[in-house]
């Protein structure tokens, strides 16, 4: 086999409390990847959603990156089509699928027969081309799929991942505001070198609790552990009217909201059997044109599926 193609999820990272630790798969939009093994060398080409924006350089794109990391030194090349169905600079894990996906590729294409950690290893080296370094709470959901959790241990990365409860639905307001160059990286270097002990403590708390929810199929729980005290005070100085939208979506009935990844979207689980997570995402909607922003407002389920061949 010298050809095959890969569909990846997006996903939201952090879930809040979760920071470089927890993502959801997100059924909302998929990248696709095509792969063909070459003779020699590495080409990339993006089309779709935002393709003029990524650099086709495969030192400076995520793919790029795992494809140089898992054909090194096999006497090979792969030729890679990126088709972007996630929208970019938004903080649904965008560039962490297009790796995923090429990790998922070339594991398939050159029998590489990776576990499952050694693939997340992989497509997390790709997101030091977006993020200025590996993380891996991206690409794990996009590979995994459903909620995954990620550790990192004597420099392995051990992943689980944890069934969302079937009742969940989600709600996401995509914001139209102007990121920067290297978003991501921009939203890491906000963060904190020193926090209080009454802080950390607190996330550890509400991340047990988003776990424990996740296990338990309780979504008022994982609601409940959403709340973080640390990146989200940080970061919200990127998105005019988060305090607001945030309101307003408890106020509709979210179990929990929260900043998706490194933002500007955000984030609110719900629990359909209680509440309707299309009332919330227009709560969303309004509260952000309050503030004098545009936005996209959707309606979407976790997606158990992860990174497939079709």
């Amino acid at each position: 086999m010298k050809r095959v193609t890969i569909k990846a999820t997006c996903s939201s990272a952090n879930l809040g409390s979760g920071f470089d630790t927890f993502g959801l798969a997100l059924e909302a939009f998929r990248d696709t990847l095509t792969a063909e093994l070459t003779d020699r060398g590495i080409a990339v080409k993006f089309t779709g959603l935002g393709a003029e924006g990524i650099p086709a350089n495969p030192e400076r794109n995520t793919a790029g990156l795992v494809a140089k990391a898992l054909i090194a030194d096999r006497g090979v090349g792969v030729k890679l089509h990126v088709e972007k169905g996630i929208p970019l600079k938004m903080g649904l894990g965008s560039s962490g699928a297009s790796a995923a996906a090429c990790a998922v590729a070339l594991n398939e294409l050159l029998n590489l027969r990776l576990s499952k950690n050694e693939i997340i290893k992989y497509a997390a080296m790709g997101e030091v081309a977006a993020a200025g370094a590996g993380h891996a709470d991206n690409v794990a959901a996009s590979v995994l799929g459903g909620f995954s959790i990620v550790q990192t241990w004597d420099d392995r990365i051990v992943a689980v991942r944890l069934d969302p409860p079937s009742n969940l639905e989600v709600a996401l307001a995509l914001p139209c505001i102007e990121s920067p160059e290297n978003k991501t990286a921009k939203a890491r270097a906000v963060l904190p070198i020193m926090v209080d002990f009454k802080s950390a403590m607190s996330n550890t708390q509400n991340a047990a609790s988003v776990v424990a929810g996740f296990h338990f199929g309780d979504i008022e729980m994982i609601g409940r552990g959403m709340t973080n005290l640390i990146v989200e005070p940080a970061r919200k100085q990127f998105i005019p009217g988060f305090d607001a939208v945030k309101k307003a979506a408890l106020k509709a009935g979210a179990a929990g909201a929260t900043i998706s990844g490194a933002g500007p979207a955000v984030i609110a689980i719900v629990d359909l059997t209680k509440n309707s997570a299309s009332d919330v995402a227009s709560a969303m909607k309004e509260a952000f044109k309050h503030e004098g922003i545009s936005c996209e407002a959707l309606c979407t389920k976790p997606s158990l599926s992860g990174a497939v061949k079709i």
